[in-house]
C-alpha cells in the first residue's frame, strides 16, 4: 500500500502542482489584501481629505447611500448600481458595485458623498497589473483562475487535491515504530549534514508534517467556499442548520413575499410593524436604519439593491462575529421596507456557525497580525514541496537511467 501511495502522491503533485504553487503565492498576498489594497490605493481606502468649504456634510451623514447613488448618477450615467458598500476605515470612500456581465467583469465605482466627489472606478475581472487593478486581478486567479466559474471549479478541486496529497503525505511519512519517540524525532528533524538527497528529503517530509494541520485546515476550507452549496448540504445533514437567507446571484423575482419560513423568522419579525408606504419603495437609507433596528449593535457593511420589485439584503457586523471584515448578519426586506426574514450569525445553529467560520478560517482574519503572517508563510509551502519534490524525482530518474547501462553490461 505504501508504494501505491507514493506513486499517487508523487504523480498527483507533479501534475498539480502548478496550481497549487498558483494558488499557494496568491493567497500568501490575498491574507493582506485590505492592507495591501488601501497602501497601492490610498486615495479610495484611507481616509479622505476634508472638503473645501461646506460641502454636503449634512447631506451625506444623514442620507449617505442616496447620496452616493446620485453622484453616480451624475458622473456614470446609465451605470446601475447593484451593491452598495461602506467604508472600512471611517471617512473613507464608498464604494458602488455594479453586478457582474456575461464577461465576468464588474465595475467597482469610488465615491465620496461628504464632499460630492466622484472619485474613479476601476473594472474587477481584467487582467490589469497597475495599482488599481493589483489587488483584485490577484483575486481574481486565486478564486476564478480568471476563467469564470470553470476556473472557480479548477480551484476548488486544488484545494481538494492539496487535502489528499496532506493525508497521503502523513501516511508515507508516518513511522513503523509509532511508540517510539526516536522514530518520531527522526520524521520530525531535518539532518542538515546529511547528503543532499537526504537533506531535502528531510525538508520535504518534516517541513510538511510540521504544517500539515495548517495545509488540511486551509484546503478543505477552501474547497468548501468554492463548492459551497455541497458544504452547506453535508453540513446541514449531520447538524442543525438555519435556512440560507443570503440573496441568490442574479434571482430575480416578480413579487416580494414574505418567507415564512419558521426557521429563518424570529417572533421579532412577526411583531414588527412595517413601512406605512406598502406601494412606495423606501430609501436606501431607511433599508440601513430598517435593518439597524433589528440590529442595534451592529454596523451595516453592505447594501445589495433590489432587482425589479426583488428583496434588498443589508448585510451588517456585531461584535464579536467570526466574519470581521463585513459580518454575516444579513436583514432581508422587501422594496417597500417589510422585514422578511433575519439572520443572526451570534445566535445560529451549530452548522450555520461552522459555515460562518469557513472564511475567516481560510483567511485568517480572526486570528490577529501573528497568525495572518503564519498563513502568508504557508502560502510558501506548495512551492517548497513542489520543488523539493521535483528535484527528489529528478535525481531518481537520473539514478535509474544510469542504473540501467550498467544493468546490460553486467548481464552481457
Amino acid at each position: 500500500m505504501r508504494k501505491g501511495l507514493s506513486w499517487l502522491h508523487r504523480w498527483v503533485s507533479l501534475m498539480a502542482g502548478l496550481v497549487l504553487v498558483v494558488l499557494g503565492l496568491s493567497g500568501s498576498l490575498l491574507v493582506w489584501q485590505a492592507e495591501l489594497d488601501a497602501a497601492l490605493n490610498p486615495g479610495w481606502f484611507r481616509a479622505l481629505p476634508t472638503c473645501d468649504g461646506a460641502g454636503v456634510a449634512g447631506t451625506a451623514q444623514d442620507r449617505p447611500v442616496a447620496r452616493v447613488l446620485a453622484l453616480l448618477a451624475q458622473a456614470a450615467p446609465g451605470r446601475q448600481a447593484g451593491i452598495v458598500v461602506a467604508p472600512h476605515e471611517a471617512g473613507a470612500a464608498y464604494q458602488v458595485w455594479e453586478r457582474r456581465d456575461r464577461q465576468g467583469v464588474r465595475r467597482e465605482h469610488f465615491i465620496d458623498p461628504t464632499c460630492g466627489r466622484y472619485l474613479g472606478f476601476r473594472d474587477r475581472g481584467l487582467v490589469r497589473w497597475d495599482a488599481a487593478h493589483f489587488v483584485p486581478t490577484v483575486y481574481e486567479l486565486h478564486r476564478y483562475f480568471w476563467s469564470g466559474e470553470s476556473g472557480a471549479t479548477v480551484a476548488g478541486t486544488g484545494g481538494l487535491v492539496l487535502f489528499g496529497l496532506g493525508l497521503t503525505g502523513l501516511v508515507l511519512a508516518w513511522p513503523r515504530q509509532a511508540l517510539r519517540w526516536a522514530s518520531w524525532r527522526r520524521v520530525l528533524t531535518i539532518r542538515w549534514d546529511s547528503a543532499p538527497a537526504r537533506r531535502w528529503y528531510d525538508v520535504h517530509r518534516t517541513v510538511g508534517l510540521w504544517l500539515l494541520p495548517v495545509l488540511l485546515l486551509i484546503s478543505l476550507t477552501g474547497a468548501a467556499l468554492v463548492f459551497g452549496n455541497t458544504a452547506r448540504a453535508w453540513v446541514a445533514a449531520v447538524l442543525p442548520t438555519q435556512a440560507d437567507v443570503r440573496m441568490a446571484r442574479a434571482k430575480t423575482t416578480s413579487k416580494a413575499t414574505p418567507d415564512t419560513t419558521p426557521s429563518t423568522i424570529s417572533k421579532a419579525d412577526k411583531t414588527d410593524k412595517p413601512d406605512t408606504r406598502l406601494n412606495d419603495q423606501a430609501s436606501p437609507d431607511d433599508w440601513v436604519d430598517m435593518a439597524q433596528q433589528q440590529f442595534p449593535a451592529a454596523r451595516w457593511s453592505r447594501v445589495t439593491m433590489p432587482v425589479g420589485n426583488g428583496p434588498v439584503e443589508v448585510r451588517l457586523l456585531q461584535p464579536g462575529e467570526p466574519r470581521a471584515d463585513t459580518g454575516n448578519t444579513r436583514v432581508r426586506l422587501s422594496p417597500q421596507g417589510v422585514v422578511l426574514n433575519r439572520y443572526d450569525p451570534l445566535n445560529a445553529p451549530a452548522g450555520n456557525v461552522l459555515l460562518n467560520w469557513l472564511f475567516p478560517l481560510h483567511s485568517a482574519e480572526a486570528f490577529g497580525a501573528v497568525l495572518r503572517v503564519v498563513w502568508s508563510v504557508f502560502g510558501l509551502l506548495p512551492t517548497l514541496l513542489l520543488g523539493t519534490g521535483l528535484w527528489l524525482w529528478w535525481r531518481r530518474r537520473r539514478a535509474v537511467a544510469r542504473a540501467r547501462p550498467d544493468a546490460a553490461l553486467r548481464a552481457a
